[in-house]
């Protein structure tokens, strides 16, 4: 039980480090009173938080299906921020929350998708946004019912579709109704994010864990490839099932 708990904790924390040394090598960060508190104090918090999992996941079952009253609480928590900080003169906030790394400084990312900020265009659609992230969460969400149907419904893969979820359905709000994403939390100098950013930062490490805790990543690459093919035959088959593609037999 205890080799559990650590391993994941170091998954949690070891994967924050690794792309936080990537950061500060690139950006030629020196500063010490700097570094530690950028490493440590986050990495700190997803060690808590893998703790947490871990104990939650090996202590409950977890229930079959969607839980919609975390979806609505995890959205509305990230809307009510951004609905406070609109009725705010936004703009001109700036709260040192852990100087000199974390400060509350909102700002709007009009693109509406972190995608366009990393491919530096000057211009992005937010209905394109909202077309392409509603056929990534269709392809997820199928991912995720073929997974729990042939394999298991772990507290892992669970949470990676309701954190994802919760993350996706926030982009959709921010596109349509906000006209781009108000992130607050910034990271200096590097980013700013928000909660939704978080969701979706978690969700990856779940599924990360996942697939570390049902060994996944091994059997996927020992896969023979008539059982990978025949495993791409069932998932679309299952997806025509979903959607009612499916040719039916004559009687």
């Amino acid at each position: 039980m205890a080799r559990i708990y650590f391993r994941n904790i170091a998954l949690f924390m070891s994967i924050w480090l690794i792309v936080m040394v990537i950061y500060s090598v690139s950006s030629k960060v020196t500063d010490l009173d700097y570094l530690w508190k950028f490493f440590v104090l986050p990495a700190l918090f997803l060690g808590i938080l893998a703790a947490l999992g871990t104990f939650l996941g090996e202590t409950f079952r977890v229930r079959k299906g969607i839980n919609w009253i975390f979806l609505l609480v995890a959205v509305l928590v990230d809307q009510g921020i951004k609905a406070y900080l609109f009725s705010l003169e936004w703009e001109s906030i700036s709260i040192p929350l852990i100087e000199p790394v974390f400060y509350v400084e909102p700002t709007q990312n009009t693109l509406g998708s972190y995608l366009w900020v990393l491919l530096k265009l000057k211009q992005g659609s937010h209905l394109l946004n909202m077309i392409l992230f509603s056929l990534v969460g269709i392809v997820f969400i199928e991912v995720w019912r073929f997974y729990v149907q042939r394999k298991r419904n772990s507290f892992w893969i669970n949470g990676f579709i309701h954190l994802f979820l919760a993350g996706l359905l926030a982009n959709l709000i921010d596109n349509g109704f906000w006209g781009g994403s108000l992130d607050y939390i910034t990271i200096k100098p590097f980013y700013t994010f928000d909660l939704k950013d978080l969701y979706i930062t978690l969700c990856e490490l779940f599924l990360l864990t996942e697939l570390v805790d049902n060994h996944l990543l091994k059997r996927l690459l020992q896969m023979p490839r008539e059982d990978s093919k025949r495993l791409n035959r069932d998932f679309i088959r299952f997806v025509k099932n979903d959607f009612g593609l499916s040719r039916k037999k004559p009687d």
